[in-house]
């Protein structure tokens, strides 16, 4: 049965590489600079969200998590679904939940509460992610690597942008009235974008593709995807443990807080000229090298994190840092399209979403539970370097060529 609700019948049958694609990019763009910063630029205001409901740093980390668990795990599902469905009504329906979180957060009072609401936002936020880096590859051949590269800087660039936004905002207006606005801004671009949403033409239809219980044993039958899934959730972790805690592993290492909350912001800037850079660098030389080479830069500035004490050194790292999350944002989706997709691309990415979540769930709680029984980030800092590189082993080993890999 076809269905081409998300797709306009005025397209050229040579749409792919289009400026409709491009336009596609655009709108993407914007989607994440606004739902990835709302979510990911946690730690600027971690500390006047614990203040403002009386929590401590544990419970404060807990809703990360649990926000960004509900990011990975909500999102990568209805991934799954939405394989089957039209794009622009998931769109529309993801931008009106995040516009509940943020009404219901203006009234919330409790630690529940308040979970409730991070969940639902991260839930709506993850399955936008999803949508976005599964559809743009499938407007492009020839340029997917750019195309790529360019649409993943709205991360950097929300990462950039947001934490400016929050310390200008935070010193104008209470905590809450400071959400809502960042948080009205974002439903609004995603409710426009949700228009630009659409599969290209000569796309299998939604709906052709049967994503169920089968589909999901069969492809956990194919180990080299089952190592991928479990290299992903640890080539990631550093990130989210940054999102949760940077400003207090820095302010613990002698930095004055309001710098490294502005600080914060290079990471995403970098991370921007990244994502493009790498877009064309994986055009020549691979995919897979260069995103290899992201997970070993970020692992160097997770080693050399515990030893930051001066404004210098932490302007390296982040550096470090923003040069590694652009590389690994940007070709995450191509690798793992290329390799495992062929007609589900939305389901198979929101596979390595779930499975990303539960190192985006225990990590941040693991390194806090660590500085309290350790006294300092070193240790738990030096092992998550040792995790990470554990998961670029796997992640490689499992994208392999399938020329080289046995089923």
């Amino acid at each position: 049965m076809s269905d081409t609700s998300d797709r306009d019948a005025t397209d050229p049958p040579d749409a792919i590489d289009s400026l409709a694609g491009w336009l596609i990019v655009a709108a993407g763009w914007v989607v994440l600079v606004f739902a990835w910063g709302l979510v990911f630029t946690f730690t600027v205001y971690a500390g006047p969200l614990g203040e403002a409901f009386g929590l401590s740093t544990l419970r404060v980390s807990s809703v990360f998590s649990i926000g960004t668990a509900a990011f990975l795990v909500a999102g990568g599902l209805i991934g799954v679904v939405a394989a089957r469905m039209a794009l622009r009504p998931v769109v529309a329906a993801a931008g009106i939940a995040v516009g509940i979180g943020v009404g219901a957060f203006q009234v919330v009072s409790s630690y529940l509460g308040l979970v409730v609401v991070f969940a639902l936002i991260g839930a709506a936020c993850g399955t936008l992610f999803v949508v976005v880096i599964a559809l743009v590859p499938q407007w492009f051949d020839r340029y997917q690597g750019r195309a790529v590269g360019i649409v993943v800087s709205g991360n950097g660039a929300g990462v950039l942008v947001l934490p400016l936004a929050w310390v200008w905002l935070l010193d104008r207006m209470p905590f809450r009235e400071a959400f809502a606005v960042v948080g009205a801004a974002t439903v609004a671009v995603i409710l426009v974008a949700s228009l630009f949403a659409r599969r290209p033409p000569g796309a299998r239809a939604a709906g052709s593709v049967t994503i169920d219980r089968a589909w999901v044993a069969d492809r956990l039958t194919d180990t080299s995807l089952v190592a991928a899934l479990l290299g992903y959730p640890l080539v990631w972790g550093w990130y989210f443990v940054l999102s949760a805690g940077l400003v207090d592993i820095l302010a613990g290492g002698g930095i004055d807080r309001t710098l490294a909350a502005t600080a914060f912001g290079i990471i995403g800037g970098i991370s921007v000229v990244s994502r493009v850079g790498s877009g064309w660098l994986a055009d020549w030389v691979g995919a897979r090298v260069t995103f290899a080479v992201g997970v070993l830069l970020a692992t160097l500035g997770v080693f050399a994190l515990p030893a930051v004490h001066t404004p210098v050194p932490m302007y390296l790292v982040l550096v470090v840092f923003g040069a590694g999350n652009g590389v690994l944002a940007a070709l995450f989706s191509p690798i793992v399209v290329g390799r495992f997709a062929q007609d589900d691309a939305t389901a198979v990415v929101g596979l390595f979403m779930v499975a990303e979540a539960g190192g985006a769930f225990l990590l941040p709680i693991a390194i806090n539970l660590g500085v309290a029984t350790t006294g300092s980030y070193t240790v738990p800092l030096l092992i998550l370097g040792v995790v990470t590189l554990v998961g670029i082993a796997l992640f490689h080993w499992g994208t392999r060529p399938p020329s080289t890999a046995t089923r």
